[in-house]
């Protein structure tokens, strides 16, 4: 269970989209990197929106054998983990489909067994990520079709806005709940779940779930724009330069992982743990996107291509 819901955190999808879309569909591997961010931030506003309490906050017989801090509606990580449904609507393979639907179903049964989401919050998080699937199989050719043919500044403008607007909207129910006062009972039922002194179940109310969210959704937008006017790149066929270009790939994300987390302030409500969330997460997806692609091209490791 601990495997499983360590395969629904931020982390691992990152590593494994970026190994897709470096080494085994660069198309898919963008769409993955896409809808991850969008699917989170979307979760990271409802959460702050509905500000529903984990199961071990309102009952002390319950442990949280894995501690997740935030509010409970919906769950992230069943949520997030619709995306090997995404991905299965594209690759259409019979296996890929099992391993999907078997996975979507471990993470969330996970999250109930390790004791920090209600069933209703796991089947609220594939439900509502089932809708996201749906509006972006649903627009996706149209609104490419129209995103295309706009100017670069007003795409990267469009992207912007977006931007802007998850962030206001978070900050909306963020600045509602000034005025709401956690129940005293769930502070004190979760303060023996809680992983290490200085922590709270008070940081839940913050913006910084959703400022890291929309960083990465900015990273990996703004990185596929650049890396399109400059031509992109072709998976390479030949298997030790995918595996040799996924490892150089891998040290880079690992080591600006690594820095972030190393000047990482305390957690909490104040400004600058808000950028440093948006900021890691914008530096690192589009790391991931657009640099990363452009030293493994110098390498030889990407073959150049020509056109979208």
């Amino acid at each position: 269970m601990t495997f499983f819901t360590y395969l629904g955190y931020p982390q691992a999808y990152m590593v494994i989209v970026a190994v897709i879309y470096w080494s085994v569909d660069r198309k898919l591997g963008l769409r993955l990197a896409i809808f991850l961010p969008v699917v989170a931030s979307v979760n990271s506003i409802l959460k702050q929106a509905i500000h529903a309490p984990r199961p071990f906050w309102v009952d002390p017989g319950i442990d949280a054998i894995r501690f997740s801090n935030g509010f409970g509606m919906p769950s992230g990580h069943a949520q997030s983990s619709v995306v090997w449904i995404y991905a299965g609507s594209f690759l259409k393979r019979r296996w890929f489909w099992v391993v999907a639907v078997i996975t979507v179903g471990m993470v969330g049964i996970s999250r109930v067994y390790l004791g920090v989401h209600f069933p209703s919050q796991v089947f609220a998080g594939w439900l509502i990520g089932g809708m996201v699937i749906w509006f972006f199989i649903r627009f996706e050719i149209s609104f490419l079709t129209w995103f295309s043919g706009i100017k670069f500044s007003s795409r990267l403008l469009l992207i912007t806005g977006i931007s802007a607007l998850g962030i206001l909207l978070g900050g909306l129910f963020v600045y509602l709940l000034q005025e709401w006062e956690m129940p005293s009972s769930w502070i004190i039922n979760s303060k023996d779940d809680l992983p290490a002194t200085g922590e709270s179940i008070l940081f839940s109310v913050g913006l910084g779930g959703v400022t890291g969210n929309i960083g990465g959704f900015m990273g990996v937008a703004i990185g596929a724009l650049l890396l399109q006017r400059k031509g992109v790149f072709e998976v390479n066929p030949v298997w030790w330069k995918k595996i040799v270009g996924s490892l150089t790939g891998l040290v880079v994300f690992l080591a600006l992982y690594g820095i972030f987390t190393w000047v990482s302030p305390e957690q909490g409500k104040s400004v600058v743990y808000v950028i440093w969330r948006f900021s890691g997460f914008f530096v690192i997806s589009f790391s991931a996107i657009f640099l990363v692609p452009l030293l493994l091209m110098r390498l030889h490791l990407l073959k150049p291509l020509n056109g979208a």
